[in-house]
């Protein structure tokens, strides 16, 4: 309490961590999320009865070994995910979508990283060059996007074709590039440089596949894998470790170095998540495809 000219003033100061929106029951259950997986690694590998059976019973490492590939695959999602949250909300890095990242993780696992990155570009290319001659024939929604598909099979096949011709291993690798991921990265490469332009384009899709080359080096550590396969609890963890994330360490640090972008970014993950500005008292009817977001604005009946 402070007199200040004459008058009393009390001054309280209130601090809050987090963006203040957890009630008190989502904070015990990210507290659960957090806590269980760490109560049940101290006790498996601790000194209290009850560790050997666990470690016995709460693990994946005795699974038959053709599994175990399928088995780190799925592990590595909410892994990716994490750090996906964190390079987009702590580091303030811009990227292509939320799950991109996580899926050119797995199709590198697949074609190898170099020869992923040089097929991804050429994918791209081909999406951002064949998209304006989809526009001008006003192709429909499906008819647009089954386009792209079909075109991301005929630069496989085509690719294949020459890699036989060639007597070339590395050229075959592309053959398991998932064909969703290639229209996935290539379409939202295209409406980002449609929307923002080609340096937001650019370093989007670069730090798109920079941290799927990251996730990539990561699955392929082994201690990590082993890991992951012996503690299926922690992907608990890695989903407490999100929502930990986005509430309290929203931080944007290195925000500063994403290119200005000519549009909110609240549509960059290409998904509709609540009403625009400007459209009160309308309706929003939103179809959402393969990257592609169609937008009508209807009168509201």
């Amino acid at each position: 309490m402070w007199d200040v000219c004459g008058a009393d003033l009390t001054t309280e100061i209130t601090v809050e961590m987090g963006k203040g929106n957890l009630t008190t029951q989502h904070k015990w259950l990210v507290a659960l999320l957090v806590g269980l997986p760490l109560a049940l690694i101290l006790w498996k590998y601790g000194p209290l009865p009850g560790g050997g059976f666990l470690r016995e019973h709460l693990s994946l490492s005795d699974v038959p070994e053709r599994l175990h590939r399928r088995l780190i695959y799925v592990s590595f999602v909410p892994l990716g995910a994490l750090l996906v949250v964190f390079c987009r909300l702590t580091l303030g890095i811009r990227v292509l979508g939320p799950f991109r990242s996580i899926l050119l993780a797995v199709a590198f696992q697949f074609t190898g990283i170099v020869m992923g990155l040089v097929f991804l570009a050429v994918a791209i290319g081909a999406i951002v060059g064949i998209r304006p001659l989809l526009k001008a024939m006003k192709l429909p929604y499906f008819g647009r996007v089954s386009v792209l598909l079909s075109l991301m099979s005929v630069i496989i096949i085509a690719t294949l074709l020459l890699a036989e011709w060639c007597d070339s291993a590395m050229l075959l690798q592309v053959s398991h590039f998932p064909i969703i991921v290639l229209c996935l990265m290539g379409d939202g490469f295209a409406r980002t440089l449609l929307k923002e332009g080609p340096r937001s384009a650019l370093w989007r899709g670069a730090t798109t596949a920079v941290i799927g080359i990251v996730l990539t080096l990561i699955s392929q550590t082994p201690w990590v894998r082993q890991l992951l396969l012996m503690n299926p609890e922690l992907l608990l963890l890695q989903i407490g470790g999100i929502v930990v994330i986005s509430e309290f360490l929203d931080l944007r640090l290195l925000a500063w170095m994403n290119p200005a972008a000519m549009s909110d970014e609240d549509g960059e993950e290409g998904v509709l998540l609540g009403e625009p500005a400007g459209l009160k008292g309308k309706q929003v009817v939103a179809e959402v495809g393969p990257a592609i977001l169609e937008t009508k604005v209807v009168s509201a009946a």
